[in-house]
């Protein structure tokens, strides 16, 4: 695993500069601390837990489970002022797999007391109130309900097609297919509704259906082709949701700015041939047009997490049998944070929430402060050092700082256990008693699927 090296924030600017690039920084981490109004609420400070997926739900119909509870109740205790939720899938077919969440007319009560148990905790911890998003989604070329791969495409794509050769080729949804599956996504934000979350999100990134369809230029139809047809599955559910919601329900969303498969294919990419080069011109067109449709704030990421964690999760070890990052991790976390200052500047006035932070260790604060303080972003959002360290916003609030002892390491291990597909997720280093378990489990099967060198995979020495 490569060593973390950075000792001081004077050591940090050290080394932006030796990449030629800069972060703004602060000292004084109060702004994370200041109340923000957003979309008719008040959120109470900066901090976002952001929509990691734990992939725990209790039954095969997608019911949060005993870990899911935890998660979330150590979330609000942690101080956190927007708890967003992690993807809950629209439809069966749309799981990412067997233990995804997905919320159903069946199991409605288990949300409705998970949504209370989550605000009772961070009532207790004298945090106020918490404002509580939910996540929905479907998984796309990643979809498996069952456990075996059962892909949803928009379109064909070689790239992805030969960076994932054990999913089957499909051929894409139709046009009648996603019509009805606008529907379910506005059900499910219904549901949500009724079960006391405080507004939904469409995700829209990693290379899942609803990112995809972003990208299907070569597709023939209502969804391909034009920019407003490859937009048009995102606008009609967020239009459908604002007009059977109340006017205080968030309907929010998390955008990609960049899903790099080479032009025709991908997502805020150069219109050339060739290896693919970023340009934000659509995606940033289309967080404007979002503003003015109603959506509160912005939560964007960017890459395929899969085979391109770099991009949106900076980080030191990767996941087994892949290659190292092919850049130093902190050029990805400058990267992401200008990305999120353009997005913040076509954003209209609406808020922005950044990510890409956790690999900063005990400095993300500092960054975090100065990012808010010069304008880049609004809010300040924790994934996998949410996984390691909810309690992270009491301790910098309370504290001015966080204790590099309990922070995220970037060992991608949380990742692993996801992408084994055995265990339930969380940190493994930081969280042991409870995810070294579930760790092995997933590295076990791994190994039996594909021979015992697997076995070896991130970290199994230490966990």
């Amino acid at each position: 695993m490569a060593r973390f090296e950075l000792m001081s924030v004077a050591g940090l600017v050290e080394a932006l500069a030796g990449l030629g690039s800069r972060l703004p920084l602060s000292d004084e981490v109060s702004a994370l601390g200041a109340p923000l109004a957003v979309g008719g609420r008040r959120l109470a400070n900066r901090f976002v837990v952001q929509p990691m997926e734990g992939v725990d739900a209790a039954d095969g119909g997608g019911a949060p489970g005993e870990l899911t509870f935890r998660r979330y109740r150590r979330y609000a205790a942690g101080g956190s002022g927007l708890v967003w939720f992690e993807s809950a899938a629209v439809v069966p077919e749309g799981r990412s797999g067997p233990r995804q969440l997905m919320l159903t007319e069946g199991n409605l009560d288990v949300w409705r007391r998970l949504v209370e148990e989550t605000r009772r905790a961070a009532a207790a911890e004298g945090c106020g109130e918490v404002t509580l998003l939910l996540q929905l989604t479907h998984s796309g070329r990643y979809s498996r309900p069952e456990g075996r791969a059962a892909p949803v495409v928009a379109q064909r794509i070689p790239e992805l097609e030969r960076a994932l050769p054990e999913m089957p080729l499909a051929e894409p949804a139709t046009d009648d297919a996603l019509e009805r599956l606008e529907a379910a996504f506005v059900g499910a934000a219904e549901r949500a509704e009724r079960a006391g979350f405080d507004g939904v999100d469409m995700k829209a990134v990693h290379g899942y259906l609803v990112a995809e369809l972003l990208g299907a230029r070569l597709r023939e139809g209502r969804y391909g082709g034009s920019y407003e047809n490859r937009t048009r599955f995102l606008r009609n559910c967020i239009a459908g949701m604002r007009q059977r919601l109340a006017r205080t329900t968030w309907v929010a969303s998390r955008l990609t700015v960049l899903e790099p498969s080479a032009y025709p294919y991908g997502w805020g990419v150069a219109e050339r041939e060739g290896a693919w080069e970023a340009d934000l011109s659509e995606p940033l067109r289309l967080v404007g047009e979002l503003t003015a449709a109603g959506v509160p704030l912005h939560n964007v990421s960017m890459g395929y997490p899969r085979f391109q964690p770099h991009l949106n999760r900076p980080y030191d070890r990767p996941l087994a049998g892949a290659a190292p990052a092919p850049e130093a991790p902190l050029r990805g976390v400058v990267r992401f944070q200008e990305a999120v200052r353009a997005v913040r500047r076509a954003a209209g006035g609406a808020p922005v929430v950044t990510a890409a932070l956790s690999w900063l260790r005990q400095f993300a604060p500092q960054v975090a402060a100065g990012l808010i303080r010069e304008g880049w972003c609004d809010l300040a959002g924790f994934g996998r050092s949410a996984f390691a360290y909810p309690d992270a916003p009491r301790d910098i609030l309370e504290r001015g700082g966080m204790e590099p002892g309990k922070c995220c390491v970037a060992c991608s291990m949380c990742s692993q256990i996801m992408k084994d597909g055995i265990g339930r997720a969380g940190c493994v280093v930081r969280d042991a008693a409870v995810y070294v378990p579930e760790y092995r489990a997933g590295r076990a099967a791994a190994a039996r699927r594909a021979g015992p060198a697997v076995a070896a995979g991130p970290g199994a020495a230490q966990a």
